[in-house]
């Protein structure tokens, strides 16, 4: 099995709403040292980005405790790698303020996911590549393509902070790919929906996503688990999956990531949308039981 990640790593500053301040890497970081957990040793993952001169060597240090990634995709660039900063407003509610995004990634620096199972698209900047070459890559690649729609459904502005917009080309991004994730808010954003919006509405959205292009839809929904939508037949099947319970929340961040890395893996082995949800929720739920990505390299163990 090969998969492949097209995104960006970032330089996370992360001020939590309790505790002192933290500095990690993230961005893709999650969902390739998932994936390189999940999947099995000779099995193989190809991060795909532009690395900042400042971050290439520390971020190629922390990935080569996995034999399992490839470093082809990895292309270092001159200026100073894209920083966050996570200030939390509460447990589960942060801002985050960005420098400028890495440059999009374009055709050629795509050519190494020839031969892959599956590319998880994370739109961590929500420029990480440009639209036609990935356009160009739909047409050449018969692997599955998942997107993760993530921070192109937000705004910069002036001073850096992110804001949830609507862009005006997202039906294109959705047209293109097998298999979509939007978290609530990123859903309720392209829909036009409001906080006061039912779950049934948002749900009727998740369905005319398939229309779209999509055969598969989550809609992840924190604390309240997940919708997953998918086509089977002629048929629109909805399901909604519960989140799994954990004793005590430590870390929210990189739970999308999981959620996606353990969908891509279960459903590549086995083609069963729900299982595959099943595990991605279970698999999401762990995340938050640890700080940053430290219990990445346990999470095959305890499940």
């Amino acid at each position: 099995m090969k998969i492949g990640v097209v995104g960006t790593f970032i330089r996370d500053r992360i001020f939590p709403w309790q505790g002192e301040e933290v500095a990690s890497i993230g961005g893709i970081f999650f969902t390739v040292s998932y994936l390189a957990n999940l999947m099995q040793p000779d099995d193989e993952v190809y991060p795909v980005c532009f690395l900042g001169s400042d971050f290439y060597e520390e971020v190629v240090g922390r990935l080569a405790a996995y034999p399992n990634v490839r470093f082809d995709g990895l292309k270092k660039v001159a200026h100073r790698n894209t920083q966050v900063k996570l200030i939390y407003t509460g447990p589960q509610e942060r801002e985050e303020v960005t420098t400028a995004p890495m440059p999009p990634l374009g055709e050629e620096e795509l050519e190494v996911l020839d031969g892959v199972d599956a590319i998880v698209v994370n739109l961590i900047t929500g420029s990480d590549v440009a639209l036609p070459a990935l356009n160009r890559l739909r047409e050449k690649t018969p692997a599955l393509l998942y997107l993760d729609f993530h921070s192109h459904a937000l705004g910069i502005s002036a001073e850096g902070k992110r804001f949830y917009r609507r862009p005006t080309d997202w039906q294109e991004w959705v047209r293109l790919v097998d298999v979509l994730q939007l978290n609530e808010m990123e859903a309720r954003t392209l829909a036009g929906l409001g906080l006061d919006a039912s779950v049934e509405r948002l749900a009727g959205f998740g369905k005319s996503l398939l229309g779209m292009g999509p055969k598969i839809c989550h809609i992840t929904l924190a604390e309240r688990g997940s919708m997953l939508f998918y086509r089977h037949s002629d048929d629109v099947q909805v399901h909604r999956f519960p989140a799994h319970e954990v004793a005590r929340v430590v870390d929210i961040i990189g739970c999308g990531d999981a959620f996606a890395s353990a969908f891509v893996v279960s459903y590549l082995k086995d083609r069963d949308e729900i299982a595959a949800t099943e595990l991605a929720n279970k698999v999401a739920a762990l995340n938050c039981t640890f700080l940053g990505s430290s219990g990445i390299p346990e999470i095959k163990s305890r499940l």
